[in-house]
């Protein structure tokens, strides 16, 4: 086994002001301003055999095509195989609306065409989509040009009070925050972070560009690990895990308080993430098909919609708190997209969603891609039966599905399982390959 080389690249992605912003549909107006700048990063490894880019983005998803555009790039520059470069999302609501649904279900936006002062999607998206993709594919291309021998190590810590289950305060959730540090001799290069929950403490009145809590946590990292280190923010299975509870308000001063528990924690075990030079790496993918759910008739969900609405409105007469009343309004959206979805009619045709899954391990540790919202239910089984000491699932990474709920969660039906157009099996699916794949990790 040959010693492990590395190189990283950082490279600015945020978006001009006056582009729609992700992640609320009550978003009235376009972006404002800059409150912090959005990133890409890039982590290339080379182990003498195998060569491997991790790249992370402050953007709410990425999906098939715009993985497929980036990965091209990355191997006419690098010649680095698109099978092992690894695109992930932070999944931030405040940053650019560029994501778009699954190739199969072009035919229905989940959303009615938005023109908000006399600016349409249409208008921007195809272009920010090239602009940003080039960005992301040169941070690769920097990080390739720049290998040194290198030592990594891992290290895990537990986090409170940032996020939870965002259906029930005391429901299953994931505190642990897993770092992996890449050093350069006595310098460290990149600090990797792992955690779950939802990036939204900033609400949809937020109309200002910001990479939320883990936007100040990686700050908070690389200011104080310094030497032009990069701190690069994964997400889990937080399809269920946000700061929905945690928060006090919804204010950038919020973010930065969650944001400064979380990067405090990542400093701290850093400092016991024991590095070594001798790693091997792996890389293994599969393509899977995801199936579609049984929908309920136009006028079922109709019904449905009207019952949730006057809950809401109950509530809100009653002057239930801001919890309680997030809750329901988040029901109710759920319950307003899947009548939209069957108006548009044609959601009968499509029977499943083809989307990949990928693993890289890094020694002993396992990266596990997850292409949307997975439950954290089922992201804490696949870290509990894959059998490695040390699995990363990375949500939001290399495709977009949407929810992936737990049969749980379907038969409670909550918000994300009226959003989804998953079946209460894509959660196995997903759960099953993960568990495949990092054991097919070393195989050979």
């Amino acid at each position: 086994m040959e010693s492990i080389y590395a190189g990283t690249a950082k490279v600015d992605i945020t978006p001009p002001v006056g582009t729609h912003l992700a992640g609320y549909k009550d978003r009235k107006k376009l972006s404002i301003s800059i409150h912090d700048e959005l990133y890409s990063k890039a982590l290339v490894l080379f182990d003498g055999k195998t060569k491997v880019a991790i790249i992370t983005t402050d953007l709410i998803g990425v999906d098939k095509k715009f993985v497929s555009k980036i990965r091209k790039q990355v191997n006419e520059r690098t010649g680095i195989k698109e099978k092992n470069i690894l695109i992930s999302a932070s999944h931030t609501h405040s940053g650019p609306d560029i994501l778009k649904v699954p190739e199969e279900l072009s035919f229905a936006l989940f959303e009615e065409e938005q023109v908000i002062e006399g600016l349409s999607k249409k208008d921007y998206v195809d272009s920010l989509r090239e602009v940003t993709a080039r960005k992301i594919a040169g941070a690769v291309f920097m990080a390739d040009r720049n290998l040194k021998k290198a030592k990594i190590g891992t290290s895990k810590g537990i986090v409170y009070g940032v996020t939870a289950n965002r259906w029930n305060l005391n429901g299953p959730t994931d505190n642990t925050v897993g770092v992996i540090k890449v050093d350069e001799k006595e310098k460290t290069m990149a600090v990797f972070i792992n955690f779950c929950g939802h990036p939204t403490v900033l609400g949809p009145d937020n109309y200002m560009i910001s990479a939320d809590y883990p936007g100040y946590a990686m700050r908070l990292v690389e200011h104080a690990v310094g030497e032009d280190a990069i701190a690069m923010f994964t997400n889990g299975a937080c399809g269920n895990v946000s700061t929905r509870f945690t928060r006090r308000e919804q204010t950038f001063k919020e973010a930065k308080r969650l944001g400064f528990i979380l990067g405090g924690e990542i400093l701290k075990v850093l400092e016991g993430a024991e590095t070594e030079s001798r790693i091997k790496l792996d890389v293994a993918s599969k393509t899977i098909k995801l199936p579609i759910k049984e929908f309920p008739t136009l006028k079922e969900a109709e019904e449905h919609f009207s019952k949730v609405k006057a809950n809401f409105e109950k509530l809100k007469a009653e002057g239930a708190t801001r919890e309680v009343l997030r809750v329901a309004y988040t029901a109710l959206e759920g319950a307003e997209r899947l009548v939209k979805l069957l108006e548009i009619g044609g959601i009968e045709k499509i029977k499943e969603i083809e989307t990949e899954m990928q693993a890289i391990a890094i020694g002993k540790i396992a990266l596990i891609s997850i292409p949307g919202e997975l439950f954290v239910e089922a992201g804490l089984e696949i870290k509990e039966k894959s059998g490695e000491k040390d699995v990363f699932i990375i949500g939001y990474a290399n495709d977009y599905v949407g929810y992936i709920p737990t049969l749980e969660a379907y038969k409670k039906g909550e918000y994300e399982v009226f959003s989804t157009v998953l079946s209460p099996d894509a959660s196995r699916i997903v759960h099953n390959t993960a568990i495949e794949l990092i054991k097919k990790l070393h195989q050979d």
